[in-house]
């Protein structure tokens, strides 16, 4: 008799532990239950290019077993539920990684007619959603590197000097580098074709200076000359080099349809000129002379 009062007082424990237990369970199903859906701060106003990819956010805590749901809101439709796509156009997806409260809405190759306002809903009784506003504007205008050009010697002396100068511009920077053709091979220093190469970029004025420098110049450096940016610039230039004879550096001009050597002009002009004035000085002696001549000749003896 004595173990009884024992044994109901263990009873009791257990059947106390055991209540308290089912009641904090109970609590904690309800504390659940009663979490309702919420959504994140995210950006409610997005802007993208013509043919980008956009991306409109929707991150929705204690989502539990409910849904989010996309749909333009001036369309009747909706775009998607969960992950799961309804407009086959294939533009549309979601994207949701692993353990995430983020369904967000994603459109490729966006177009001006996706422009508009989208809702991110949550499917409940009552009315839970947000508002994303989707702006697509015009696709930026691409950076197109400005001009090229490529001066210097044009008619030469054999055995004077040839200097050409390309300047390459770009917009946002100057192109890295140039490079330096004669009929279409690449040209190199040397030391010994005496041939002399040297760059300089200018950051302020987003141009790269390159020079060409040829100390003497042979007959066979004669040709075109072209200079070639790394942005796909090209630009030409022709070089004739010349013999120190007047009368072949005249042909050569004539011949190229180029422009004459002022200094030579001048010395040929005065050459010509001398020549006239020699002519024009002695012609009365000479026809006095002849006149005398004759009139002797044809008096009778």
């Amino acid at each position: 008799m004595d173990g009884i009062p024992f044994f109901n007082g263990v009873l009791v424990f257990v059947l106390l532990v055991s209540a308290l237990l089912t009641k904090a369970q109970f609590h904690g199903f309800q504390s659940s239950s009663a979490r309702h859906p919420s959504f994140n701060p995210t950006k409610r106003n997005v802007t993208y290019h013509v043919g980008e990819t956009a991306l409109l956010q929707c991150s929705v805590e204690n989502l539990g077993t409910k849904e989010v749901i996309w749909k333009n809101r001036n369309q009747k439709h909706v775009i998607t539920v969960g992950t799961f796509v309804y407009i086959g156009s294939g533009a549309y997806s979601v994207s949701h990684p692993a353990n995430s409260p983020h369904y967000d809405l994603v459109i490729k190759n966006v177009q001006r007619h996706h422009a508009g306002v989208f809702e991110c809903q949550v499917s409940t009784r009552e009315d839970m959603s947000i508002e994303v506003t989707l702006n697509v504007i015009d696709p930026p205008v691409k950076p197109t590197y400005s001009s090229m050009t490529l001066t210097g010697t044009e008619f030469v002396d054999q055995g004077d000097p040839v200097k050409l100068s390309c300047n390459a511009t770009g917009v946002k920077h100057a192109p890295e580098d140039v490079d330096w053709f004669f009929d279409g091979l690449k040209i190199q220093s040397s030391v010994e074709e005496e041939i002399l190469i040297t760059k300089f970029h200018s950051p302020e004025t987003r141009t790269l200076i390159s020079t060409l420098e040829i100390e003497r110049s042979k007959m066979k450096h004669s040709g075109i000359y072209i200079c070639r940016s790394t942005d796909g610039i090209i630009k030409s230039h022709t070089v004739q080099v010349i013999n120190a004879t007047s009368n072949n550096r005249i042909r050569a001009v004539i011949a190229t349809g180029g422009k004459r050597d002022d200094r030579n002009d001048r010395h040929v002009a005065e050459q010509t000129d001398n020549k006239c004035s020699s002519l024009t000085m002695y012609l009365p002696t000479f026809v006095l002379i002849s006149t005398l001549y004759s009139i002797y000749i044809y008096l009778p003896r």
